[in-house]
């Protein structure tokens, strides 16, 4: 039967022209099988048809499916496809701040609106044949990660699973993890792009090909206009350079584009300085149509909104062909501007990172600005799982024969690390579980102590340490063999010498001219190491906290040239050294070649780490970065009383001695991470369990556990201020707060560093505001003592502004007031809808639960929301 309705389903993509590939049939056949399935492939390769396929099964089997979505966007997005696809009768929308036709037979939610569905055990679930998880890449986030794995977790047998992911680089450890906690699970992988990627760099007027032709090396052309230019210097790329690149784009062919600037206010100022020089990149058709689109959007805002949200800029600029696309903007611009472009009315839209989360506007060119993004704190650089995120927008299925990725260089582009950033690898996903107070209390609530910290520790976080943890006791065994050879070389006739070095190792500090004596000493040892290198031997030595294997090419009495194990070329002078200089053994150098080639440098960096990888391994010279203060005599009694204290030759003992120091060293800092590894979930667990019992959600021993009176509350409070927030409800007087006000107080729960921390203005506000302050200054303390973090300070910087807008403000005062843009304050709001309404089922029966329904109806009083 399976077979037949998965014919049928190729021969349905078949007759519009798609014929599948292998790894669609082959990830469709496992979920025919009764299997779930773990689909990696790269963006835009067509993962979705495996989703389709499994609402597809349901529609057959008059079963339920679940289909998620990381973002309340994509999900909006998917619900709208589908209701094309299969009519708005069969699909229903759930985000937490919207319900459409929730008892519909195929459900798109948020991934947090299926893990809370699973933690309350909701009815529903019972007929859910299949669950579909987009983006379960998403583990790795720090902040929403835990949601991925507590749903997996979660998730009853009787429910399939499509979990679909961008390429990773450990697919097959997530596989068995999944494997271990739900079945039988195929993994189908595919590497291949269904549209070739081009890849460029642009260097001054000229577009260079990144790679060498059918190599994953650097062109040569392009490392030579590098080298060229390596004395400019630029700091961002101006408006002229940005007209010349959609003057190039357009030469070749390689419109529309996105080009990413990870600022908003560089995407902003990108599209004012066209708008400046009024560039316009739309026919006359295309800006017919553009405007029906626009004045259709128009009717639905008051002027005053309209001047809010700069409608009108950003409708000069989306009639030009070109836009913005980040979280400031206003929401509704924002899905303009990704249809447009899906139409191909746009050109080129500037971007943040906001479009790499796998929002379907594929374009034929992705041009990157930079190759550094913010990340909330400050610029870090891209790494590969990002950058292939990026490019991969690039080429449109059954539209584009060849996707087109273009890197702006500046003085800074480094060649070799450009061509190995764009090579396709990616990182490993790591997790960031760990368990939330909603989600302790959900699950004691419905099971036992043992059997809910035994589902914990079952987690991603805990398999990977369990694997690791084999990896380093093997470690740790091959450096004990170490120490064991270095122990039969040690001796001392006075007395036992690692006696000695074990007690000296376990004293306090040496006095203050023993510490003075000792530095005197080392400093004279590292002058004595410098001078000593030879020409052709490696040496390991530390500069500042680096440990550093380096082979000398050259030596001169006040500098010594060297080549280290990445392949730099340095000056070393005794100055830069933090300690001495310790003969590894020789390399040689290629005779006859320069090592300004960068294939000379890379050889001789291999043949370095040809001689030093194991003592790298075991941590043999790690000593080197240790102070010099170690080779001062503690002033402990017992050590001075050690009969080897008073060898003539104690110095000459610790110095064949400081490998095994070194590595009894590493011992230790094993046998912790050992330790801290060892049932880690399960320790977080109980540490996350004992806070609760400290405030009384939680009674009794965990052979009886039971919950508190206000366990209920917590149950249905889902946010990460879960347990701060249940605190302060509990601590609102009884009609202190009217239905605006209580808005204005949530927002004060939001965790959003851009809300601001100062007090509000507002009398009732401010009180409720300084008890949350204490709150959250006692859950810290509670949780340091119990070694977590979980609460997140408090930001009441805009309460009286969402008081404002939930009391009959408009858009365009409430901005004003909070400082805030469009897209931001939208964002905020629909987040307040959401915890209004978990607060509305929490306080049910209370004072508080009428309260917040009219707080919430208030929040949505207008289109825009």
């Amino acid at each position: 039967m399976t077979d037949l309705l998965l014919e049928d389903y190729r021969e349905s993509y078949a007759s519009r022209g798609i014929h599948l590939d292998d790894f669609q049939l082959e990830a469709c056949a496992a979920l025919g099988r009764g299997h779930d399935v773990l689909v990696c492939a790269p963006t835009g390769s067509g993962k979705t048809v495996v989703a389709h396929y499994a609402v597809y099964l349901a529609l057959a089997s008059s079963k339920k499916c679940i289909y998620t979505a990381p973002i309340k966007a994509l999900s909006n997005q998917k619900y709208a496809e589908l209701a094309r696809e299969i009519g708005e009768e069969q699909v229903g929308l759930l985000t937490g701040d919207q319900s459409i036709n929730r008892e519909a037979q195929i459900l798109v939610v948020t991934t947090e609106v299926l893990r809370n569905m699973l933690l309350h055990e909701s009815p529903d679930i019972l007929d859910v044949g299949y669950a579909v998880l987009d983006e379960v890449h998403f583990l790795a986030d720090p902040d929403r990660g835990p949601v991925w794995e507590e749903t997996i977790l979660s998730l009853p047998d009787h429910v399939r699973l499509a979990a679909l992911s961008a390429t990773v680089a450990n697919t097959e450890e997530l596989a068995a993890w999944m494997r271990s906690v739900r079945g039988p699970t195929d993994v189908v992988v595919s590497t291949k792009r269904p549209v070739p990627l081009a890849q460029y760099v642009n260097v001054g007027r000229k577009l260079f090909p990144l790679y060498r032709a059918d190599t994953l090396e650097p062109d040569p052309a392009l490392v030579n206009a590098l080298d060229r230019r390596s004395a400019e210097r630029k700091k961002r790329v101006s408006d002229r350079e940005r007209r010349a690149i959609i003057d190039k784009l357009g030469e070749r062919g390689m419109l529309p584009a996105i080009e990413f600037i990870f600022s908003r206010k560089g995407c902003d100022k990108a599209v004012e300085a066209l708008l400046r020089h009024n560039e316009v990149l739309t026919t006359r058709a295309q800006r017919a149509e553009i405007r029906q689109e626009i004045a259709a959007l128009r009717e639905t805002l008051t002027e005053s909104d309209r001047r809010a949200v700069h409608f009108e800029r950003a409708a000069a600029a989306l009639e030009r062909g070109y836009g913005a696309h980040h979280a400031g903007v206003f929401p509704a611009i924002k899905e303009l501007t990704e249809r447009l472009m899906e139409r191909g009315l746009l050109s080129i839209v500037y971007a943040t990172g906001t479009l790499a989360l796998g929002i379907d506007m594929p374009v034929r060119t992705v041009v990157l600005e930079e190759l550094q993004r913010w990340d909330g704190h400050g610029f870090v650089d891209l790494n590969a799982t990002e950058y292939t995120q990026l490019i991969g927008r690039a080429g449109r299925r059954g539209r584009d024969t060849v996707g087109y990725g273009v890197v702006l260089a500046d003085s800074e582009t480094d060649p070799e690390h450009l061509a190995d950033l764009a090579s396709g690898r990616v990182e490993p996903l790591i997790s960031a579980f760990q368990p939330s107070y909603n989600t302790v209390t959900n699950l004691l609530a419905r099971m036992s102590y043992a059997a809910a910290r035994d589902l914990m520790g079952r987690s991603f976080a805990q398999f990977q340490r369990n694997a690791e943890l084999g990896g380093l006791a093997a470690r740790r065994a091959r450096i004990q063999r170490r120490v064991e050879t270095e122990e039969t070389r040690l001796s001392c006739s006075r007395g036992d010498l690692l006696d000695y070095l074990r007690l000296r190792g376990n004293a306090g500090r040496a006095a203050k001219a023993e510490r003075k004596a000792a530095k005197r000493r080392y400093r004279e040892r590292i002058a004595k190491s410098f001078a000593a290198v030879r020409q052709g031997y490696v040496y390991a030595y530390a500069i500042g906290t680096d440990l550093v294997y380096a082979l000398v090419l050259s030596a001169a009495p006040d500098r010594v040239r060297v080549i280290d194990w990445f392949g730099d070329l340095a000056w070393l002078y005794e100055d830069s050294l933090a300690s001495e200089m310790r003969e590894i053994g020789p390399v040689t150098v290629p005779f006859g070649m320069s090592t300004k080639k960068p294939a000379v440098r890379e050889q001789i960096a291999e043949d370095i780490l040809d001689l030093v990888g194991g003592r790298a391994d075991l941590g043999i010279d790690r000593d080197l970065l240790a102070s010099w203060a170690r080779f001062a005599t503690p002033r402990d009694p017992k050590v001075a009383a050690h009969p080897v204290a008073s060898c003539p030759h104690l110095y000459a003992h610790l110095d064949e001695a400081q490998t095994w120091i070194s590595l009894h060293h590493r011992i230790e800092e094993l046998d912790q991470r050992i330790a801290a590894f060892t049932d880690s979930a399960g320790r977080e667990f109980d540490a996350t369990a004992a806070v609760l019992r400290e405030v009384g959600v939680l009674q009794g021993d965990n052979d009886a556990i039971r919950m508190g009176p206000g366990a209920a509350q917590l149950r249905e409070l889902h946010t990460d201020a879960d347990l701060l927030m249940y605190q302060c409800l509990a601590q609102l007087p009884e009609g202190s707060l009217d239905a605006p006000a209580l808005a204005g107080w949530v927002s004060m729960f939001l965790a959003d560093d851009r809300l601001g921390s100062a007090l509000p203005r507002e009398a009732r506000l401010v009180d409720t505001a300084r008890v949350a302050r204490a709150e959250v200054q006692y859950l810290q303390s509670l949780e340091l003592q119990y070694g977590i973090t979980r609460t997140p300070d408090l930001s009441p910087g805009c309460a009286d502004v969402f008081a404002a807008w939930a009391g009959g403000v408009g858009l365009e005062a409430c901005l004003e007031s909070a400082h805030m843009t469009a897209g931001d304050f939208i964002s905020a709001a629909r987040r307040i809808i959401d915890i209004l309404g978990q607060v509305t089922v929490a306080t049910e029966g209370t004072w508080l639960s009428d309260i917040a329904r009219q707080a919430r109806d208030l929040m949505r009083r207008s289109e825009l929301m």
